[in-house]
């Protein structure tokens, strides 16, 4: 590809980015003006938002109150862009709040519209990385920065923009709430693993923090090689939803997802939620703790690849 085709395509995709991200906007503030409206209704629609620390520090950061769910759930989901205030100190951070919110169908409708565009900007986004495949990752991320600068939105908040909403667009009989406890993974990895994954990372050696590993890595004693292990330790509980759904069969399930935003669920002329379940607003801590975990240095060895050292001889 030559330099000038390079800069047509790159203009290209600004144009287009540009776009879909002005459309996605204006669709999150219309869904946003929808669920204020409802705040607003003389007739008030139910709600159940759960309040965990996690979704108290969100709200704070929106500025936003349990005391107004719909409002609260209008600035979660318009929150397109990153910004200091809602997310310091790492942009891939995203707010949770848990709950349910009954709607109307308009609502539900507006909701679908902005899910499409979501869909359509992960699309897109995809599609530019794939060009940049000749790049090195950290040159490709820069340079997608790069365009949606250009197109006006720098701030967008990429993970923020892919979050999709959940829906029961069909009313069910009953909703099924419950908690899914955070999951934490160990895998043994080789020094020959950290190494290509770390080069990877930073391809043209100018990371210090980078390079710093790798000379702890090339000085770690023979005999903690087979130490390295590898923790992904999933950040928050979920709360998993279920569409409850009853006919002369029984109850027929249908899986919605975790809930890391309200679930708009439709609703009628009552205005309310349908039957479901109460759960505690803070999830149940897990007393249980494995031998291995003990074993595991609590500060990583390899910050960048959540790599850890196993004290002792290191068999898992």
């Amino acid at each position: 590809m030559t330099e000038n085709t390079s800069k047509a395509n790159y203009t290209q995709f600004e144009a287009q980015l540009g776009e879909v991200l002005g459309f996605m906007h204006a669709q999150a503030d219309r869904l946003a003006q929808s669920l204020i409206q409802l705040q607003q209704a003389t007739h008030p629609w139910q709600s159940y938002l759960l309040q965990p620390g996690f979704a108290v520090e969100a709200a704070a950061r929106l500025d936003a109150s349990f005391d107004t769910p719909f409002t609260l759930a209008a600035a979660l989901f318009a929150n397109l862009d990153y910004g200091e205030q809602h997310l310091p100190g790492d942009a891939r951070n995203t707010l949770q709040v848990p709950g349910l919110l009954a709607v109307p169908a308009e609502t539900i409708a507006l909701a679908q519209e902005l899910n499409a565009s979501k869909v359509a900007f992960q699309q897109l986004a995809a599609t530019i990385k794939k060009s940049l495949a000749a790049h090195p990752a950290l040159e490709r991320d820069r340079l997608l920065r790069e365009m949606l600068g250009n197109a006006g939105f720098s701030r967008a908040h990429l993970r923020q923009c892919y979050r999709q909403i959940l829906l029961c667009p069909k009313r069910p009989d009953a909703v099924a709430l419950s908690w899914i406890k955070a999951r934490k993974s160990i895998r043994k990895v080789s020094v020959d693993w950290c190494e290509k994954k770390l080069v990877k990372l930073d391809p043209e050696g100018q990371d210090a923090g980078i390079q710093y590993q790798r000379q702890l890595l090339a000085g770690l004693h023979k005999s903690q090689h087979e130490s390295l292990r590898q923790v992904q330790i999933q950040s928050r509980p979920n709360l998993q939803v279920a569409e409850i759904f009853r006919d002369e069969q029984g109850e027929q399930y249908r899986q919605v997802g975790y809930a890391a935003m309200p679930v708009l669920v439709q609703s009628g002329q009552d205005h309310a939620l349908p039957e479901f379940t109460r759960v505690d607003h803070n999830p149940p801590l897990s007393q249980r703790r494995t031998r291995r975990d003990l074993r595991i240095e609590k500060s990583p060895f390899l910050a960048a690849l959540r790599v850890h050292l196993m004290t002792g001889n290191g068999v898992a």
